[in-house]
Protein backbone atom coordinates (compact mmCIF):
# COMPACT_ATOMS: atom_id res chain seq x y z
CA UNK A 1 0.00 0.00 0.00
CA UNK A 2 1.21 3.55 -0.89
CA UNK A 3 0.71 6.26 1.50
CA UNK A 4 -1.17 8.98 0.19
CA UNK A 5 0.56 12.18 0.28
CA UNK A 6 -1.70 15.42 1.21
CA UNK A 7 -0.43 18.52 -1.34
CA UNK A 8 -1.00 22.28 -0.52
CA UNK A 9 -3.94 23.14 -2.58
CA UNK A 10 -4.15 26.40 -1.53
CA UNK A 11 -1.95 29.18 -3.38
CA UNK A 12 -1.90 31.77 -0.86
CA UNK A 13 -0.32 29.12 1.58
CA UNK A 14 2.18 28.77 -0.90
CA UNK A 15 2.89 32.15 -1.27
CA UNK A 16 2.84 33.03 2.67
CA UNK A 17 5.44 29.73 2.81
CA UNK A 18 7.86 31.21 0.29
CA UNK A 19 7.57 34.99 1.79
CA UNK A 20 8.41 33.08 4.72
CA UNK A 21 11.72 31.29 3.89
CA UNK A 22 12.53 34.82 1.85
CA UNK A 23 12.00 36.76 5.45
CA UNK A 24 14.32 33.95 7.03
CA UNK A 25 16.57 34.04 3.97
CA UNK A 26 16.94 38.42 4.68
CA UNK A 27 17.12 38.11 8.44
CA UNK A 28 20.10 35.49 7.95
CA UNK A 29 21.97 37.94 5.44
CA UNK A 30 21.45 40.47 7.82
CA UNK A 31 23.26 38.63 10.27
CA UNK A 32 25.90 38.07 7.99
CA UNK A 33 26.14 41.42 6.62
CA UNK A 34 26.50 42.92 10.29
CA UNK A 35 29.23 40.70 11.49
CA UNK A 36 31.45 41.93 8.20
CA UNK A 37 29.79 45.52 8.93
CA UNK A 38 28.71 45.60 5.13
CA UNK A 39 27.22 48.89 3.62
CA UNK A 40 25.15 48.85 0.43
CA UNK A 41 21.78 49.39 -0.74
CA UNK A 42 19.84 46.53 0.21
CA UNK A 43 22.07 46.07 3.79
CA UNK A 44 21.43 49.30 5.06
CA UNK A 45 18.10 49.36 4.37
CA UNK A 46 17.43 46.57 6.72
CA UNK A 47 19.38 47.26 9.14
CA UNK A 48 19.15 50.77 9.69
CA UNK A 49 16.51 50.78 11.84
CA UNK A 50 13.36 49.27 12.50
CA UNK A 51 11.28 51.75 10.77
CA UNK A 52 13.08 51.09 7.79
CA UNK A 53 13.03 47.29 8.26
CA UNK A 54 9.04 47.58 8.86
CA UNK A 55 8.89 49.02 5.71
CA UNK A 56 11.04 46.93 3.79
CA UNK A 57 9.02 44.14 4.63
CA UNK A 58 5.92 45.71 3.60
CA UNK A 59 7.53 46.35 0.30
CA UNK A 60 8.75 43.22 -0.35
CA UNK A 61 5.73 41.50 0.31
CA UNK A 62 3.78 43.82 -1.65
CA UNK A 63 6.28 43.48 -4.27
CA UNK A 64 6.84 39.52 -3.99
CA UNK A 65 2.68 39.15 -4.11
CA UNK A 66 2.15 40.92 -7.62
CA UNK A 67 5.05 39.38 -8.97
CA UNK A 68 4.33 36.01 -7.98
CA UNK A 69 0.87 36.93 -8.79
CA UNK A 70 1.94 38.10 -12.49
CA UNK A 71 3.70 34.82 -13.37
CA UNK A 72 1.17 32.08 -11.63
CA UNK A 73 -1.40 33.84 -14.07
CA UNK A 74 0.25 33.89 -17.04
CA UNK A 75 2.53 30.75 -16.59
CA UNK A 76 1.06 28.80 -13.58
CA UNK A 77 2.47 27.60 -10.39
CA UNK A 78 4.94 25.86 -12.06
CA UNK A 79 6.99 29.08 -13.20
CA UNK A 80 7.05 30.24 -9.84
CA UNK A 81 10.82 29.11 -9.24
CA UNK A 82 11.75 31.82 -11.59
CA UNK A 83 10.54 34.52 -9.07
CA UNK A 84 12.21 33.15 -6.31
CA UNK A 85 15.93 32.65 -8.02
CA UNK A 86 15.34 36.21 -8.90
CA UNK A 87 14.66 37.59 -6.16
CA UNK A 88 17.23 35.25 -3.72
CA UNK A 89 20.16 35.97 -6.37
CA UNK A 90 19.63 39.81 -5.76
CA UNK A 91 20.11 39.61 -2.71
CA UNK A 92 22.46 37.14 -1.92
CA UNK A 93 24.35 38.35 -4.74
CA UNK A 94 24.81 41.82 -2.81
CA UNK A 95 25.77 40.57 0.22
CA UNK A 96 28.60 38.43 -1.56
CA UNK A 97 29.67 40.72 -3.56
CA UNK A 98 30.34 43.01 -0.36
CA UNK A 99 31.93 40.43 1.83
CA UNK A 100 34.53 40.28 -0.75
CA UNK A 101 35.19 44.01 -0.68
CA UNK A 102 35.63 43.49 3.17
CA UNK A 103 38.72 43.70 4.92
CA UNK A 104 37.91 40.91 7.29
CA UNK A 105 37.75 38.39 3.90
CA UNK A 106 40.41 40.11 2.60
CA UNK A 107 42.52 39.47 4.88
CA UNK A 108 40.92 35.52 5.46
CA UNK A 109 41.92 34.79 1.56
CA UNK A 110 45.12 36.59 1.68
CA UNK A 111 45.58 40.22 0.18
CA UNK A 112 47.71 39.10 -2.86
CA UNK A 113 44.63 37.58 -4.02
CA UNK A 114 42.98 39.96 -6.88
CA UNK A 115 39.88 41.39 -6.67
CA UNK A 116 38.09 39.51 -10.01
CA UNK A 117 39.36 36.27 -8.41
CA UNK A 118 37.75 37.21 -4.75
CA UNK A 119 34.56 38.68 -7.04
CA UNK A 120 34.50 35.26 -9.03
CA UNK A 121 34.70 32.95 -5.69
CA UNK A 122 31.76 35.37 -4.14
CA UNK A 123 30.07 34.98 -7.54
CA UNK A 124 30.24 31.05 -7.16
CA UNK A 125 29.43 31.21 -3.32
CA UNK A 126 26.23 33.47 -4.78
CA UNK A 127 25.09 30.59 -7.15
CA UNK A 128 25.67 27.77 -4.89
CA UNK A 129 23.74 29.65 -2.09
CA UNK A 130 20.56 30.55 -4.49
CA UNK A 131 20.33 27.38 -5.94
CA UNK A 132 20.16 25.74 -2.38
CA UNK A 133 17.37 27.95 -1.85
CA UNK A 134 15.77 27.60 -5.14
CA UNK A 135 15.60 24.14 -4.32
CA UNK A 136 14.06 24.50 -0.92
CA UNK A 137 11.14 26.08 -2.34
CA UNK A 138 10.81 24.21 -5.46
CA UNK A 139 9.85 21.34 -2.23
CA UNK A 140 7.23 23.95 -1.14
CA UNK A 141 6.09 24.44 -4.63
CA UNK A 142 5.85 20.78 -5.05
CA UNK A 143 3.93 20.21 -1.41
Amino acid sequence: MHKRIKKINNIFVILITLLILHYLLIIALAVISSSFDLKGKFISLVLRNKKNLILFILLFSIVYFLSSSIIINFYGITKLQLINFLFSFSIILEVCIKISQSQRFINWIGENLDKTFRLLIMFIITLNCTYFFTRITFQVINS
